[in-house]
């Protein structure tokens, strides 16, 4: 019988017997940038969310129709945080000739990301912290792609499923603060009354820290009022 470790935050990232969010959720995507243990976890995952890989894949396939929609409105550029393995159908793939700013601070996901697009002049991937956003904001490579005054698409990703109200406000107030009118965020909201299923949400939530990804799921109300001052 298969027995899943887990260890430190640190050793996550370094050994690829440990589970990595990064490269647990490009199995779910039907990517091939994992290993045993990735697969293990995410399996585990499946036996409390069977549907988990169905919603995961309809993310992503959520991110290239905004991704392409906003594109033929007038958007030339997208930032995009928290966006693990760029891999199976990720932004740069709808919008190929776009501008686009890649960030993560799981060092899985950001070596994979500057190896692959090493050689684009109009895509890269920074390691960039959503609790030091006015770094991430003024680091070279983003000043060189992100053009101040035009408006920019910003991507979310599953980043709001890991912070804090008081986390998801400061980040988003930040981030309205610094983008030029017109500009965007998208995201899904993904929502969940605690009340339903208690069992199975408390295992989720439970899993879900082992594998150093804690979750947070709001009421859609909640989720959406979070990300004031942006509008729907």
């Amino acid at each position: 019988m298969n027995e899943l470790v887990f260890t430190s935050e640190a050793e996550v990232y370094l050994d690829t017997a440990v589970p990595n969010q990064a490269r647990i959720f490009d199995y779910l995507l039907g990517g091939t940038s994992n290993f045993a243990a990735d697969r293990l976890a995410a399996d585990q995952l499946v036996q409390l969310i069977p549907s988990l890989p169905k919603w995961v894949r309809l993310r992503r396939a959520f991110v290239q129709e905004a991704a392409y929609t906003l594109y033929q409105n007038g958007f030339k550029q997208f930032l995009d945080l928290g966006s693990g393995m760029p891999t199976e159908n990720h932004l740069h793939i709808a919008v190929p000739k776009a501008r686009i700013i890649y960030s993560d601070t799981n060092p899985v996901a950001v070596s994979y990301g500057q190896s692959l697009f090493a050689e684009f002049v109009n895509i890269d991937y920074i390691n960039g912290s959503y609790g030091q956003i006015q770094n991430l904001l003024q680091h070279s490579a983003l000043r060189r792609l992100i053009d101040r005054p035009e408006k920019v698409a910003i991507g979310l990703n599953m980043l709001p499923l890991t912070l804090t109200q008081l986390e998801i406000s400061k980040l988003t107030q930040e981030l309205y603060q610094w983008a030029a009118p017109g500009s965007q965020i998208f995201q899904v909201i993904q929502t969940r009354s605690p009340q339903a299923q208690p069992g199975k949400y408390e295992k989720l939530l439970a899993l879900s820290k082992r594998i150093h990804f804690p979750m947070y799921i709001y009421p859609l109300k909640k989720a959406v009022a979070q990300l004031k001052p942006w509008q729907p």
